[in-house]
């Protein structure tokens, strides 16, 4: 399987690839089983390759295996990796080394493992360019240039702090800075853009495009974002169950989507126009459960008897594809009419609101300020802001890193204690404090925060972090609550075998939904959400909105979800408010607001969202084949 230009569009085949992979496979150590298996593509000089699938599917292991990295418990099993003709697999470690950050250089999910908490960030992106160049003259300069090609200041203040006095979106960018320092042939970056706000991301994205052009860079780039990847990638490979199940150059594949698991990826996908997410039934396929025939068959609404023996892979035009049935479901597709997208003018009215269920009145928080600035002053985060949220509601939030959104959630969590303003619940008054909260209180406003890694106890198995609410709330113990337990794992989609996992055996999407399936084990009037769908590929990410709009259909529960992915809060917002330093500048109903924003600022956020409307393929049906 190919996806390399050469390959595609019928130049010189004499070109050589700056990356070239060849029958890549990873196995496990535990299971005798492959993880990732028959990954072969080719990438030149300044092209981008985008690496899309569900969590598990494969990506990462794919990503690291390009440094000759395997994780604990895996092994590169086979094949081949090249940099500009040089083989990656087969040396000592001693040169792996060597061609790491300098041949080869990686961009992680989690900045905090890459990050050292107590080096300054300019020590750390200056010793790596000491470790490949110790003659360089011009470290500084070459720092300087890293942040800002990563949207950093490039200031002496800056350069002086430490990873802690950073926010996340900024901690992520310097791991960018990092990794673009020395200018490597090969860059893989691994959801770099995920902690981004819509602004940030849009600028370091053209940053990233401009680099892969101008120093003729090869980048590997993994995400679930399907609209970044249309608006940054060449090409597209597509994993399922550790295999590339279809690759092609990126216009082609969302044009005209030949796989059916490609096209539920982007029917999963979120868009401003106002689309539904579709979510996808079932689990993705582990590698020891991995079927004979067609990995995606339990999934597929067009399996036949022929999807028990594995399909063969398919060339079409600059494309490559593994299904049995390839031709007759881009048939089908083509022939179903595009939906229409909400408008303004489709949206129900707004009549009279239901009560409030939270009530929240000039509120202002504020951290206090630097140790090396008068101890008596502070910092204003969160600044005069007045919000209600009617019962069954979806209040969404939005706005860039530094509005104020976290902010705020924790201080209606009890978290942050607000220094002026009043919050109500249910019309009755909320403390500031949780300690001076009622029991009921505390059970009926949850929290889930954006990274799962700081709030999931490392020494408890996902039963005992789900059970432990359950226990303290409702006294459930033993079967019980072993029971219940099983039924929250099954609606964030995770499989009883997660049960006696600990969290560092669980990837980032399913610490994730780790966290969601505790928060609901409350049965909260009141869920909180931030940024929990950044972590998540889109179709587990169209079951978590999906089960969210469920919940505020089924339970009547209210939710308050931040976040700064415009798409995700058009879906789910019932109501929208655009923060920014702190206030808040307009709310409107969700579908007023994405087609008449009142206020400039929100028109900036929307026109820097990745697109994806001019690419969209016709939407249609999935049972016209499924029993032929």
């Amino acid at each position: 399987m190919s996806v390399s230009s050469t390959a595609e569009t019928g130049t010189t085949s004499d070109v050589q690839a700056q990356l070239a992979v060849d029958h890549l496979r990873v196995d496990s150590l535990h299971v005798d089983t492959d993880i990732v298996d028959e990954v072969t593509f080719e990438l030149h000089a300044g092209e981008i390759l985008g690496v899309v699938g569900e969590s598990g599917s494969g990506k990462t292991t794919v990503a690291m295996a390009l440094l000759g990295v395997a994780r604990t418990g895996a092994v590169i099993a086979a094949g081949s990796i090249k940099i500009v003709d040089r083989e990656i697999l087969g040396v000592d470690e001693t040169e792996k080394r060597a061609l790491r950050g300098r041949v080869i250089s990686f961009v992680p999910q989690d900045p905090s493992t890459a990050l050292s908490p107590a080096m300054r960030i300019g020590e750390q992106i200056s010793e790596i360019v000491a470790a490949h160049f110790p003659d360089a003259t011009d470290t500084g300069a070459q720092v300087e240039n890293a942040l800002r090609a990563a949207q950093l200041p490039p200031t002496g203040e800056f350069i002086r702090r430490y990873p802690h006095e950073l926010r996340g979106g900024q901690q992520q960018r310097v791991t960018i800075a990092m990794a673009l320092v020395c200018r490597p042939d090969v860059i893989v970056m691994d959801e770099p853009t995920t902690g981004l706000d819509v602004t940030t991301q849009s600028k370091l994205l053209v940053e990233i495009r401009e680099l892969a052009r101008t120093s003729r860079t090869a980048i590997v780039y993994v995400s679930h974002n399907l609209g970044v990847i249309r608006n940054l990638a060449d090409h597209v490979a597509v994993m399922y169950a550790g295999r590339i199940v279809e690759s092609g150059r990126v216009d082609a594949l969302f044009v005209r989507p030949l796989h059916p698991y490609t096209r539920r990826l982007l029917e999963a996908i979120p868009r401003i126009d106002g689309n539904t997410p579709r979510g996808l039934s079932g689990v993705a396929v582990e590698p020891w459960n991995r079927p004979i025939g067609c990995p995606f068959a339990p999934r597929c609404e067009f399996r036949i008897e022929v999807c028990d023996a594995a399909p063969p892979l398919e060339h079409r035009d600059a494309s490559t594809v593994r299904c049995w049935r390839v031709d007759e479901v881009a048939a089908i597709a083509a022939s179903q009419p595009r939906p229409r997208p909400a408008t303004a003018e489709t949206a129900a009215a707004v009549g009279t609101q239901a009560e409030a269920l939270l009530d929240i009145r000039s509120l202002v928080a504020s951290y206090p300020a630097r140790a090396s600035k008068i101890r008596s002053s502070s910092a204003v985060v969160v600044s005069d802001v007045h919000l209600q949220v009617s019962a069954g509601a979806c209040l969404g939030i939005l706005g860039e890193s530094g509005s104020g959104k976290t902010t705020l959630l924790r201080c209606i969590a009890g978290m942050h204690p607000p220094i002026a303003g009043e919050l109500l619940l249910d019309g009755a008054p909320l403390a500031g404090n949780p300690k001076d909260r009622t029991r009921a209180q505390r059970r009926s406003i949850q929290l889930v925060p954006q990274n799962p890694d700081g709030s999931l106890n490392p020494k408890h198995t996902v039963g005992q972090i789900i059970g432990r609410p359950l226990q303290q709330f409702f006294g459930l113990q033993g079967a019980a609550q072993r029971d219940r337990v099983l039924e929250l794992l099954d609606q964030v989609r995770l499989r009883p075998s997660a049960l006696p996992r600990l969290p560092r055996e669980l990837s980032g999407g399913e610490k994730q939904r780790v966290a969601i399936a505790r928060a609901l084990a409350s049965e909260p009037m009141l869920l909180l959400c931030d940024e929990i769908t950044s972590a998540l590929d889109v179709v587990v990410q169209a079951g978590i909105l999906e089960l969210l709009q469920e919940l505020q259909q089924r339970l009547g529960m209210t939710t308050v979800f931040v976040s700064h992915d415009l798409a995700v809060i058009r879906s789910i917002g019932t109501n929208i408010a655009v923060m920014r330093d702190g206030r808040i500048l307009e709310t409107q109903p969700a579908d007023l607001l994405f087609a008449r924003p009142n206020d400039d600022y929100t028109r900036e956020l929307i026109d820097a969202v990745p697109m994806l409307q001019e690419f969209d393929y016709p939407g249609y049906e999935f049972t016209s084949l499924a029993k032929n």
